[in-house]
């Protein structure tokens, strides 16, 4: 049997066509290169007997052969089976589905206890204990310790139950989370196939339509309630929510559920119970009515956060009729859902940050407007689902690369006819895409000048300075120099070049360094960009704002942590490659760019993004960055992964 951490060494070599050697696997698994030696040897036997095997070499490192699809693929498939926690991560997960145990049997362990059921010391077991602590934090849970009676998690009964829903719902063990080895150890002596039958015969009755994960959804929330209420843990609700909840249909499906439960199954529970289950019920549909609100106030609200979006980023949604309908009725169903702290999973939040993430950052502002306006917590799960909405906003407005609006220099040396032709001509073809800012004679152009802007366009040769930017125009603008500047400023690949000379600094490219966590790491390239003018203490405080709203690590040693609000005239990335990678929420990261992009260059931020992503986490050009630790190097490398597309 392969251990998880083996497993994952598979999975890695999967991902990675090309070699990956014993030093990136090692950063990438938070161990040593010496323990990945040992996994890949002791892998050896039972790989072979799936149809695979794991070629190795001093200089070049591993990569994996398959040699028997069908065989290997029942490997992947029960990975989550026969897997051992041999990681620290998998020691904290495993105590914290532990203590999640014992509060559902009200019961405490102690650390002797939980560190012969790991096989490890209890001086070990102390400093997995600590990032416990720091997880139960983020449900507002404690451990307590009972001196010799062990210990055991504390805290309102509401985040308790929403912790233990999240780790059996949202902590994919394996490729099946509903039958994975937690669920069924948690729920090992109830009769779950009843409580399911039940579950649809009564949302049949009824006439209610959920989908497969919303009927798995409800059937472990009742479990819990069974669990929690055996041994007297109940939910409190007030009055004010009460009145609202029992107005509701789904408040009559869940008192009948529990009808059915006592009648077929003799579990009684309290009545505070069916307001609980009448909230997950409610989270299971795509819209609710529970808000007594008119829908005109979710209008309202909805082009407060447009006017919100437009003074922050430039992007206009105002006049998008179906972005305000839309987005209106989903907050209408969210609101209330937030309002009582109910937990929802985003199965595509990954994919909508890594793909889209224009829309994902415009959700981010809405979000913390949501959040001062509504008085509620707007998690990344919620984000994500407000994304969507705006990712649909974005392909009607055709927000893409050709909306930056590129600013122009002209350079005409043969009078102001001329150029007043020229400027005529860009306006009749790229409309408001280009904007000449200043027409200059030659002589006075220079670097800081060319710095300043996206283009120059010029009707006689340069030859006192040299750029890119730099467009010389031999016929007063024709259609073969229009396409030439439509393909050189507009595609994305130029939009990104062009960011890679405005955004990337030396003097901001830090090699050698080492921080313990990612607070310090933010705080010293905020503090950098500031020294430099290029941040105010707003725009830093929304980098923590940001961070907190929803984690910036994107995966393969990465994050890229930047603002919500930008009020800076100037963009820049500042850049940190680490000497040994640091946990920094759920991955391991070695490299870090903190972008910060001005709010007249903000339609470039997907491009940079894109970008950047597939050329450090699908071409793995943080492998590269790593090994040679150079701005010169980095910018040549992306540069030129640019100009293959």
């Amino acid at each position: 049997m392969l251990s998880k951490r083996q497993h994952k060494i598979i999975s890695l070599l999967q991902q990675h066509e090309n070699r990956m050697t014993g030093g990136e696997l090692s950063r990438l698994m938070g161990v040593s290169s010496r323990t990945i030696r040992t996994d890949v040897k002791n892998a050896g036997t039972y790989l072979a007997e799936c149809g695979a095997v794991i070629h190795s070499d001093t200089r070049s490192g591993y990569n994996l052969e398959i040699q028997d699809a069908d065989l290997f693929q029942k490997l992947v498939k029960g990975e989550s089976t026969n897997a051992y926690v041999v990681s620290a991560e998998d020691r904290v997960n495993f105590i914290i589905q532990r203590f999640l145990y014992n509060a559902l049997e009200n019961t405490r362990i102690t650390q002797q206890q939980l560190a012969d059921e790991l096989y490890i010391s209890v001086s070990t077991l102390k400093i997995s204990l600590k990032a416990v602590v720091k997880k139960l934090a983020e449900y507002d849970l404690e451990l307590l310790s009972y001196k010799t009676n062990g210990l055991r998690i504390d805290g309102n009964e509401v985040k308790i139950r929403y912790c233990i829903s999240e780790y059996i719902l949202n902590k994919k063990q394996g490729g099946n989370t509903y039958k994975d080895i937690f669920y069924q150890d948690l729920f090992k002596d109830m009769d779950l196939d009843t409580i399911e039958k039940i579950i649809l015969r009564v949302i049949t009755a009824y006439e209610i339509r959920l989908t497969d994960m919303a009927v798995q959804n409800l059937l472990v929330h009742i479990a819990i309630v069974m669990k929690r209420t055996k041994q007297e843990n109940y939910m409190v609700y007030p009055v004010s929510q009460t009145k609202i909840l029992e107005k509701t249909n789904e408040f009559e499906v869940a008192a009948s559920i529990f009808e059915e439960l006592y009648r077929e199954m003799h579990v009684d529970v309290a009545t505070s119970e069916i307001y609980y289950l009448t909230q997950h019920l409610l989270a299971s549909k795509k819209y609710m009515d529970v808000d007594e609100q008119p829908f005109a106030h979710m209008e309202k609200m909805v082009k407060e956060i447009l006017t919100v979006v437009n003074e922050t980023v430039g992007i206009d949604f105002t006049q998008d009729a179906n972005l305000i309908k839309w987005l209106a009725l989903h907050l209408k169903a969210s609101i209330p859902r937030m309002r009582f702290q109910m937990n929802i999973r985003n199965d595509v939040l990954e994919v909508i940050k890594s793909e889209y993430p224009l829309a994902f950052q415009i959700a981010v502002i809405a979000g913390s407007f949501i959040e001062k306006k509504a008085h509620v917590i707007v998690n990344q799960n919620e984000i994500g689902y407000i994304a969507i909405h705006f990712g649909a906003a974005l392909s009607r407005l055709d927000i893409k690369n050709d909306a930056y609006v590129r600013r122009a220099l002209l350079v005409c040396a043969t009078g102001i006819g001329t150029a007043v032709l020229i400027r005529a001509r860009i306006e009749e073809y790229f409309k408001t895409r280009i904007k000449v800012v200043d027409t200059v004679p030659g002589y006075k152009l220079d670097q800081a000048a060319i710095d300043s802007i996206d283009m120059v366009i010029t009707t006689v040769p340069i030859k006192h300075v040299s750029s890119d930017k730099i467009v010389w125009l031999h016929h007063l603008l024709n259609q073969n120099e229009v396409n030439m500047i439509e393909q050189r400023f507009f595609s994305m690949n130029a939009a990104t070049e062009s960011g890679i000379d405005l955004f990337f600094r030396a003097d901001c490219f830090n090699v050698g360094l080492q921080f313990s966590n990612k607070k310090e790491i933010l705080e010293f390239l905020t503090e950098q960009l500031k020294s430099k003018g290029l941040m105010n203490d707003v725009t830093k405080d929304s980098v923590f704002e940001r961070e907190e709203a929803s984690p910036t690590e994107i995966g393969n040693l990465v994050a890229i942590p930047h603002p919500i609000y930008n009020d800076m005239t100037l963009s820049s990335i500042a850049t940190l490659i680490l000497d040994k990678p640091i946990m920094w929420e759920e991955h391991h990261v070695q490299v870090v760019f903190l972008i910060s992009i001005a709010k007249a260059q903000f339609q470039m931020w997907e491009s940079i993004f894109i970008k950047l992503f597939k050329y450090l986490v699908k071409e793995n050009g943080v492998k590269k960055m790593i090994h040679d630790a150079s701005y010169e190097s980095f910018i040549k490398n992306f540069r030129e992964q640019l100009q293959q597309g």
